[in-house]
């Protein structure tokens, strides 16, 4: 009998103690569920979204570069972490087939899956024995300046920081001047957060490090989030 009232006292106890910060923790959560949004950085729109089952969605835009991300959030000593899904597949460009181009030049071309034309993907090229800095492709591609076939072709996304692809075309012999390439953007564009700590300044200011992009002027800032 004495055993048995020994263990309802100690897990009464642990309720009694366990309890208030379960509470609190409830409270906090509760208080900070909401929209916040970056002030204070010119050219840079940002949102950041709490949701009620610890869930948040991000995004960033910056010109013409785009950023978002979704995952999880919870609460570490009054501060807001971040872990965003793995985003772990990586961008890759392959070859896909010839085409027939207007006027003598060869023309690069990148496509989506649907077999859309691609702008602003960087190229460059190995031909006539030399490396040339192409350009980056429009709606149409890009004419390469070559009087011989490309022995290979380097795509890149400097705009995200992805570095160049070669590829190896000429292995691909083909009567066609436009050589088409299919890309898989994976996770490009998808902004991992491991850990990530905003610290909340006051009851509707959250504020970060905006860290790990491409944006060199952007790296390493202090980012207010307010909430809307």
């Amino acid at each position: 009998m004495t055993s048995r009232c020994s263990k309802r006292a100690a897990l009464i106890a642990i309720a009694a103690a366990w309890w208030p910060a379960a509470i609190a923790h409830a409270q906090t959560a509760a208080d900070l569920e909401g929209t916040y949004c970056l002030t204070g950085v010119r050219e840079v729109g940002s949102c950041l979204r709490l949701t009620a089952d610890s869930r948040f969605e991000y995004f960033l835009a910056y010109g013409a570069y785009d950023e978002r991300s979704e995952g999880h959030w919870t609460i570490n000593g009054g501060d807001v972490v971040l872990d965003s899904l793995p985003y772990d597949k990586t961008p890759k460009f392959t070859f896909k087939s010839f085409q027939p181009a207007e006027g003598e030049k060869y023309d690069i071309v990148v496509v989506d899956k649907t077999g859309k034309s691609i702008s602003g993907i960087n190229v460059r090229a190995t031909c006539d024995g030399r490396s040339i800095e192409v350009g980056v492709t429009g709606a149409g591609g890009y004419k390469v300046d070559c009087s011989s076939a490309p022995k290979d072709v380097s795509l890149g996304l400097e705009m995200f920081g992805l570095a160049y692809q070669t590829i190896q075309v000429s292995d691909h012999p083909g009567v066609e001047k436009a050589y088409v390439f299919e890309f898989d953007p994976g996770d490009l564009g998808n902004k991992r957060f491991s850990a990530t700590r905003l610290r909340r300044e006051s009851r509707d200011s959250l504020v970060m490090t905006y860290a790990n992009t491409p944006i060199n002027e952007l790296d390493g800032k202090t980012f207010t989030y307010e909430r809307e």
